[in-house]
């Protein structure tokens, strides 16, 4: 039965494809001694998705207290045909038929005034030039961001409330892994109870809770607290919250959200003082072309 994931939660062990592996274990992919990030994407035909994998592969430089996996709707034939193994910084899910979506109930909005923001329709925007089209009458995907340790303990779950809800780049995730990681309880970073599947870790009752949980849960479970509020979090709000919140002034004139995307500048810059920590990793950005996959739900 789908639900959503709480810190504190455990993810039962599962198998996934990359685009170049078929049927690798969870659990052995979290092995070591840094938690995993899973943001789960749109399918990789899907502008939003593509702007955040080349983000991330800019600054995967920066990321040094966790590791990243990108989960993302598409068959893995389609991303190993147009991507090289060995060329992307991080490693992808192919997660086609959204099992895992549906199970972690990853939502989806078809009120674009509550799911998009400004940088989702700069975006959405810049790709219609170049031949994207949405589907009319679509549900719009969210993201979720997901930190994980071992054997599948849930440190992080946050699910976004726009289409860009979620960090906007590796030097942000390092940011709240640094923040978040020394105060959790040393019992969520070593081998988590396991689960033999996923109806015995979500459907059954959870083991109990260390007695020190609950004092280190609240920053984690509450994601939005510290962090989806701040202005350079790398996280977005609505139009609709934005419409609300915005100062008018009587010269203004009616509030046009077109004149507004004009004016609006794209909430990179607090990632600015990164640049000199991942400018190395700069030239592996261009071996990445994902212009050969084409726009579609497809890929």
């Amino acid at each position: 039965m789908a639900k959503r994931l709480r810190a504190g939660d455990v993810i039962p062990e599962f198998r996934f494809d990359t685009p170049y592996h078929p049927q690798n274990s969870f659990y052995e992919l979290l092995e070591g001694d840094r938690p995993v990030f899973l943001v789960f994407l749109q399918n990789f035909g899907h502008p939003l998705t593509r702007n955040y994998v080349m983000e991330y592969i800019k600054t995967a430089a920066a990321l040094h207290s966790a590791r990243l996996v990108c989960v993302v709707r598409t068959r893995p034939a389609v991303i190993a045909k147009a991507i090289p193994e060995g060329v992307m910084p991080y490693q992808l899910i192919c997660d086609a038929e959204g099992v895992l979506y549906r199970f972690f109930a990853v939502p989806g909005e078809k009120n674009r005034l509550k799911c998009f923001s400004f940088k989702a329709m700069k975006i959405l925007n810049e790709a219609k030039k170049q031949g994207f089209k949405s589907e009319p009458g679509q549900a719009w995907q969210l993201p979720l961001t997901l930190l994980v340790g071992p054997a599948g303990r849930v440190l992080l779950a946050h699910y976004g409330s726009t289409l860009t809800d979620l960090p906007q780049d590796c030097a942000v995730m390092e940011e709240l892994a640094a923040d978040l990681l020394p105060g959790l309880p040393a019992q969520w970073l070593a081998a988590a109870p396991a689960a033999d599947s996923f109806g015995a870790a979500f459907g059954a009752p959870a083991a109990p809770a260390p007695e020190s949980a609950p004092a280190a849960q609240s920053p984690a479970a509450d994601f939005s607290a510290g962090f989806d509020t701040a202005p350079d979090a790398g996280f977005d709000t609505s139009l609709e919250v934005e419409a609300a919140s915005a100062p008018r002034r009587a010269e203004d004139g009616p509030q046009d959200l077109g004149a507004l995307l004009e004016e609006f500048e794209a909430p990179a810059a607090p990632a600015a003082p990164a640049a000199p920590a991942v400018q190395p990793e700069a030239p592996k950005a261009p071996a990445v072309d994902l212009s050969a996959l084409g726009f579609g739900p497809g890929n």
